[in-house]
């Protein structure tokens, strides 16, 4: 069987494993409380503190702007027996390289839940939208992100200083990752 079913509309599917879908209207209050999570706001310094009703509503939009644009498809990655939601993972492909990020909720942590959702969406980005060498970036002290990227074939080749922003302005260094072939 393979890996991914391919698309489903625009959505990559695991099979048997978890399933990715674009963020929806109803998603809103689970955003919300996502994002309040202090490990969440701890690893996103750019989200707003209170993280509020308006701000995952706004996310949303620009979600969908995103998907009616073709610059990232974002997705809400859900449990494939239960349903529930447990995190986020993104392919940006407006600008060269294509780039990735991700999250999960408390309830998705600990659960191999973002390595597998990141193997699918790299294999996506190969296989079905033709991209190459997709990068993420990480906070130097976010040995868990780094621990996903290694897992799924990414390798760290620099230090960013300044790369990712946090809401009060100021500027956090970040580790560059590469995944420069395709997952077997």
């Amino acid at each position: 069987m393979a890996w991914f079913e391919g698309a489903v509309g625009s959505t990559p599917r695991a099979v048997g494993v978890h399933h990715l879908r674009a963020p929806e209207d109803g998603d809103v209050d689970w955003v919300v409380q996502s994002c309040r999570d202090l490990e969440t706001q701890r690893w996103l310094p750019m989200l707003p503190k209170p993280y509020g009703t308006a701000d995952a509503e706004s996310w949303i939009r620009q979600c969908q702007d995103s998907w009616a644009v073709g610059s990232a498809m974002p997705f809400i990655i859900l449990d494939s027996t239960t349903g529930d939601r447990l995190g986020t993972i993104e392919l940006r492909t407006g600008d060269a390289p294509s780039d990735v990020g991700y999250w999960l909720a408390p309830e998705g942590r600990g659960r191999g839940a973002m390595t597998r959702a990141l193997r699918l969406i790299v294999r996506y980005a190969f296989q079905v939208r033709g991209l190459d060498r997709p990068e993420l970036f990480t906070l130097t002290d976010n040995v868990r992100s780094q621990a996903v990227a290694e897992r799924c074939g990414f390798q760290r080749v620099d230090k960013v200083p300044g790369r990712i922003a946090s809401k009060d302005g100021t500027r956090r260094d970040a580790y560059r990752y590469v995944l420069d072939a395709p997952l077997d």
